[in-house]
């Protein structure tokens, strides 16, 4: 297997890259990327796309609201904040395309976040030693992500989450555990990163090397992983009546929204059934973003208990249902003195 390493249109880290002659060289970087990407999708599945203008960590409706990425990028704006899923995504029963796990169709590659010198950083770029990545892509100055694309179509999503797990466990904790799953995404090599502290930077390729492709084998050996299977949930939750949990849920729901945690209210826009809150932590967030926390309502995937998630990492743990409930346990206080100053917006408590 070939390993060179070249960069991408002959740059150098930190020159300019705005001139037209680079647009028209970025424009056919991505078009090769994608058609990588495409390489082992099966004709019924597809890549997810998720694009939008401004500031990524101020949430905005339908703004994560994924749709086809077409073979030939043309519905991909450069002036947008851009991200690719990682996985290839089929059409659900009714006919919807959409980026969550019960649509995985297959994994496509891995992507190493915050890796560089630059601020937002987590690990220097010698962590990637081990195996030449396929692409380094520059998402901020000097701060980059790693992509290794697969050599063949990942269909065991239950081993594809434990790759990301392990990278997360053993080299990569911290790095937006909360993202820890088969429908995350990333910044390809297009678009900007639109976070008012980087000044619309333009994302880069720096590295391309299509023919740097791996098995799950080859990454798990050139990094030292184990590739550990997910623990499996507690069967106590067996011997609570299902009526028990739902009401356990709604006293929760009822919580948040008097404390006015509620960002939007459930509608056909929703990705995977979840609905967007203020997460209690985010002063644990990257630039304190209050984006990334949702919460949903009782499922056979949650045992019918509710879950919670959050896209950003809390001092390298996941946040998880329990953690709520406890927050909220102990938060009753905040509840009543929101619910007072929001009394009008509070008529019933019902989803």
């Amino acid at each position: 297997m070939k390993t060179k390493t070249k960069t991408d249109a002959g740059l150098s880290a930190g020159s300019v890259t705005n001139s037209p002659p680079f647009q028209s060289k970025r424009k056919g970087v991505v078009k090769d990327f994608v058609a990588e990407m495409y390489s082992f999708v099966p004709e019924d599945a597809r890549i997810m796309l998720c694009q939008f203008r401004g500031d990524p960590t101020i949430d905005g409706r339908g703004k994560w609201t994924a749709r086809i990425l077409r073979r030939d990028c043309d519905n991909i704006d450069p002036w947008a904040n851009v991200y690719f899923c990682v996985s290839a995504m089929k059409q659900d029963r009714r006919g919807r395309w959409r980026r969550r796990k019960d649509n995985f169709a297959g994994g496509l590659l891995l992507m190493i976040d915050d890796v560089g010198k630059g601020k937002g950083a987590k690990f220097p770029l010698s962590v990637l030693d081990p195996l030449p990545p396929t692409a380094l892509v520059e998402t901020s100055p000097d701060n980059f992500q790693a992509i290794y694309m697969f050599d063949s179509l990942l269909t065991d999503e239950h081993k594809f989450e434990a790759l990301i797990r392990a990278f997360i466990r053993e080299k990569f904790l911290g790095a937006d555990t909360g993202m820890a799953g088969v429908n995350r995404v990333f910044r390809p090599p297009i678009g900007v990163n639109a976070k008012p502290k980087y000044g619309g930077w333009r994302v880069k390729c720096r590295q391309w090397n299509p023919e740097n492709r791996y098995s799950i084998e080859q990454i798990v050996d050139a990094f030292g992983l184990d590739l550990m299977p997910q623990p499996r949930r507690a069967t106590r939750l067996a011997t609570i009546p299902k009526s028990e949990r739902y009401t356990a849920w709604l006293d929760t729901w009822r919580f948040l929204k008097a404390a006015g945690m509620i960002k939007r209210y459930p509608d056909d826009d929703y990705e995977d059934g979840w609905i967007d809150i203020v997460c209690p932590w985010t002063d644990e967030h990257t630039d304190g973003a209050d984006t990334g926390a949702a919460v949903r309502p009782p499922a056979p995937e949650n045992e019918y208990t509710g879950a919670f998630r959050c896209h950003h990492s809390h001092g390298g743990r996941i946040k998880r249902w329990h953690d709520l409930t406890d927050w909220v346990a102990d938060n009753h206080e905040f509840a009543l003195d929101n619910a007072n100053k929001n009394a009008k917006e509070f008529e019933d408590y019902e989803c």
